[in-house]
């Protein structure tokens, strides 16, 4: 599939899937998404509402959010700009982790 061929030359934070596309499901997508790349945060929207399939997904974590078309833009805009303030706190931890590691490794050598 095209998105994922995308997203293997892209580092993506946030990705918008609809639920309906021609070779897969929003919420099969995502979750080959999530395997992938696990820190990206995932939505769907979708205008039909597949209780199971999205609750399965929300579930296993391969969606972070699941909105209903049509949307409202300020509140999408707000779920986007979420999505992307959690993605950045996931990086920085990610990052501090790696820091204390660091730090935790240097002390080692010294003692």
């Amino acid at each position: 599939m095209e998105g994922l061929k995308l997203l293997a030359q892209n580092e993506v934070g946030v990705i918008i899937s609809d639920q309906r596309m021609p070779e897969m499901t929003g919420v099969k997508f995502l979750s080959k998404v999530k395997d992938i790349y696990p820190d990206t945060v995932r939505i769907v929207l979708s205008g039909h509402t597949e209780l199971n399939a999205v609750t399965d997904a929300i579930n296993r974590g391969a969606i972070y959010k699941f909105l209903t078309k049509p949307w409202e833009d300020e509140l999408l805009q707000a779920n986007v700009q979420e999505a992307f303030q959690r993605y950045e706190m996931k990086m920085e931890n990610i990052r501090l982790q790696q820091e204390l590691q660091e730090v935790n490794r240097h002390l080692l050598n010294i003692n």
